[in-house]
């Protein structure tokens, strides 16, 4: 039987490292944490050779592989967040992991209360491992994707602020992208603010201008061409 939600270990990767134990925090030092985030990033069970290498890659194989061993000390006997799968080790089942219910909301993100919070949410903040920055730039563009999906969820569903909220949370991730700004002007236009979507098309209009030295492209164009002259 799995134990209750509350006394499940809890690790949290989205907006900072943090690991509770029956809701209580605690303390993890620098090596134990990274060993934590790389089983949870990665999932399946990974080989301690290449645990290592990835942990402590300045360093030669004898000496991470050490490192490793005195990291798993440190977790202590018995422990439910780590399983050793013959010579691998994965992240125990019991662990519940915030990033991997976010990724759940990428696929749907109207089936969680709590989706807009893990989409808005940024993964490790200020870790420069490249294991980290490659699961980073991937949730950056899911999230995006997954933010547009909720809010024309909301929209259909007859809640046009939280459909706002949505889009403006992708524009905030990623400015330049053009998709979440074209919501934005069709929630605009649906509620009868013309204005508004004018202001929100010159503003994403200047900025790409700006920054990349192009135009908009005709599909947010055309939405706007009943209200501007020769906008482009």
């Amino acid at each position: 039987m799995a134990p209750p939600d509350s006394a499940r270990p809890h690790l949290q990767l989205l907006d900072g490292f943090r690991l509770e134990l029956g809701r209580e925090p605690v303390h993890v030092v620098p090596g134990v944490q990274r060993l934590l985030a790389l089983l949870a990033l990665h999932r399946a069970p990974m080989p301690r050779g290449v645990a290592a290498g990835l942990l402590w890659p300045d360093t030669t194989a004898r000496r991470a592989a050490a490192c490793l061993r005195s990291s798993l000390w440190r977790l202590g006997k018995p422990t439910t967040l780590v399983a050793v799968v013959e010579d691998a080790l994965t992240l125990g089942t019991e662990v519940d992991v915030d990033f991997h219910r976010a990724c759940a909301c990428t696929t749907d993100p109207g089936a969680s209360p709590d989706a807009f919070t893990l989409l808005t949410a940024d993964l490790l903040p200020g870790w420069q491992q490249p294991w980290v920055q490659e699961e980073r730039d991937w949730w950056r563009q899911a999230r995006l994707r997954a933010l547009e999906v909720l809010s024309e969820q909301f929209r259909s569903g007859g809640d046009p602020h939280h459909a706002h909220q949505a889009a403006l949370a992708a524009v905030r991730t990623d400015p330049l992208r053009e998709s979440a700004h074209r919501t934005l002007v069709q929630l605009h236009l649906a509620e009868g603010n013309p204005a508004q979507a004018v202001r929100q098309y010159q503003s994403y209009r200047a900025l790409l201008r700006t920054e990349l030295g192009l135009e908009p492209s005709p599909h947010i164009h055309d939405l706007m061409r009943p209200l501007l002259r020769d906008a482009r």
